[in-house]
């Protein structure tokens, strides 16, 4: 016998089996997880959701302002019913896809509330051929989430979702909202505004399908949300996000139709927008096709009739000009008398009697302040509006949608009269009152007020919206003059319903005539109180603005109160 031969063999057989358990060592111990994740990858195709691939929009402390919504949503995925489809088909030579569409329609519509088949096949199919998956319904109940679980659909995909847009409608009138298309594009606010920026988002989270060798959908193994680490675009704005919640529910709770604005009194930055009546911004079609009361209007960003509040710029420029001082006597008998045809009333109407112009201003005197107003001319007026900025619609970063503010004033004494109150030539925006009234709290200093901090590309390079120049425009003398005038408003005049006991408070109220009628013998007026806190150091702008109210003091002031309780509670 050989022996030499056979050690020879079992040496090479033992080589080759040493050779062999390295080889599988290798692969499963140090190149196992890279070959699972290759496998994985030949074997998954990501689907992109619209909802999720725009870059972010954030707060002033870069906390999320979108993509903040979780649910859980149905998706269908396309690969798997046209693979079901076509084996039907094929069993079945009379089957057709139309029915197969009105089946599988019929069986979606039976698990979920608030949708008919023909909605869900209307869905499906005006998307198959562009998209993996279609999700049909985002929010879904614990109910509707067993049941579509049980029963076990083909195609049909259960899946976390995180939503974009709020459908409360938090902050919906300055993010917008999209088309909802796959591609997504902005269609309103900041959405259209930075279209650009945001589209340019990429690798956001996706929906993971496994597939077979063949490229179709694996039953059953669709379904995984797979998240991005990449780099994302984003606009951080000037809002506080906390602020803005703190407005909303003030809103909500006393406003059916109007809106508010808070500004930090020395950046001019706004730190909270809201406008009433809300929209959800996925039902954007119904909020305009059957909601009469204009939802998608900002009513920050439109005009109105701002009453006494005009009454602060008239103050600021007779101030300004010597025309009046505190100690100045005016007599009110309870109207304005311009000749026997022709007279304005106060809102006392039997008169305020004698009194000095600063309990005038506190009393929001009417008589007094057409006095002063003709005192100080048409001219003068103008171009204290002009200089102290009143009707500049510039919202810096953003794309002002303002519906045509002005100051135009009639000749004649009577024109006068109802300018100076702020009516009839006088059309301002909330946002305007609240950009003069950081003027006045911060000693006379006017600047653009702002929306848009700065933006972030796709490779992470930040740009800053220039803030451009603050100007002097009444001198600060003045503007503590007016400080004192606007606190004795809520010490002792119509604004002692906006007092809080945390801080001291300045403001003014306001009730402007619309020109509409809600009854026979009814006008609809709308409402203000326009002020800031605390008023010993000024450091927010406080303003609302209520549609067809009785009265500032009424309707406006306790959501004042409310806003400036609530910012308190977080500085």
């Amino acid at each position: 016998m050989n022996y030499q031969r056979l050690f020879l063999l079992m040496g090479l057989i033992l080589s080759l089996f040493t050779a062999l358990l390295g080889r599988i060592f290798y692969f499963q111990a140090i190149k196992g997880e890279e070959i699972a994740r290759s496998a994985a990858a030949m074997r998954s195709q990501k689907i992109e959701l619209w909802d999720q691939q725009r870059g972010a929009i954030m707060d002033r402390y870069q906390q999320p302002l979108t993509n903040t919504t979780a649910s859980t949503a149905l998706f269908v995925s396309t690969d798997i019913i046209n693979h079901v489809m076509a084996i039907q088909i094929e069993k079945n030579p009379g089957f057709t896809e139309a029915e197969y569409y009105e089946q599988l329609s019929a069986s979606i519509a039976d698990l979920v509330k608030g949708l008919n088949r023909e909605e869900i096949k209307a869905l499906i199919q005006a998307e198959r051929d562009e998209a993996q998956f279609v999700m049909i319904k985002s929010e879904l109940d614990q109910n509707e989430i067993e049941q579509l679980t049980a029963a076990a659909i083909p195609g049909l995909v259960v899946a976390p979702f995180t939503e974009r847009h709020r459908h409360d409608g938090f902050l919906a009138h300055v993010l917008g909202y999209t088309d909802h298309a796959w591609a997504g594009t902005g269609m309103a606010g900041i959405e259209k505004g930075y279209d650009r920026l945001l589209r340019s988002q990429t690798g956001g989270p996706h929906l993971v399908a496994v597939v077979d060798a063949r490229g179709q959908a694996i039953p059953g193994l669709a379904g995984r949300l797979q998240a991005s680490r990449d780099e994302r675009s984003a606009v951080v704005l000037t809002i506080d996000g906390r602020i803005q919640e703190v407005v909303e529910q003030a809103m909500d709770h006393r406003a059916e139709r109007g809106a508010a604005v808070v500004m930090d009194v020395h950046s001019k930055e706004v730190l909270a927008m809201v406008s009433r009546p809300v929209f959800d911004p996925y039902r954007v079609d119904t909020a305009i096709g059957f909601d009469g009361r204009s939802p998608l209007t900002n009513r920050a960003l439109s005009s109105y009739y701002p009453g006494s509040l005009f009454k602060i710029l008239l103050t600021a420029a007779a101030l300004e000009e010597g025309l009046v001082t505190f100690e100045d006597h005016f007599n009110c008998s309870g109207k304005y008398v311009f000749n026997d045809q022709v007279s304005i009333s106060c809102l006392k109407k039997e008169g305020h009697g004698p009194l000095r112009f600063d309990e005038a201003f506190a009393r929001s005197c009417n008589p007094t302040f057409i006095e002063a107003g003709l005192r100080l001319g048409r001219t003068r007026l103008l171009n204290y509006v002009d200089k102290m900025h009143l009707t500049d619609e510039t919202l810096l970063g953003y794309e002002n949608t303002a519906m045509g503010s002005y100051v135009k004033i009639d000749g004649g004494a009577a024109a006068m009269g109802n300018a100076s109150l702020g009516q009839q030539g006088v059309m301002v925006t909330p946002l305007q009152i609240a950009s003069l009234l950081a003027t006045v709290a911060d000693n006379g200093v006017w600047a653009y007020p702002s929306l848009v901090k700065y933006t972030i590309d796709q490779d992470g390079h930040r740009t800053t919206v220039t803030s451009g120049e603050r100007q002097q425009v009444i001198s600060p003398s003045t503007a503590a003059k007016l400080r004192v005038l606007l606190e004795k408003v809520v010490q002792e005049g119509t604004g002692r319903t906006a007092a809080i006991p945390e801080a001291p408070v300045a403001g003014k109220t306001a009730t402007s005539q619309t020109g509409r009628m809600i009854s026979e013998n009814e006008e609809a007026l709308n409402t203000w109180f326009a002020g800031y806190l605390p008023a010993d150091e000024p450091r927010w702008v406080v303003v609302v603005l209520v549609e067809e109210g009785r009265s500032g003091s009424e309707n406006c002031a306790p959501i004042f109160r409310d806003i400036s309780q609530g910012i308190l509670q977080y500085y």
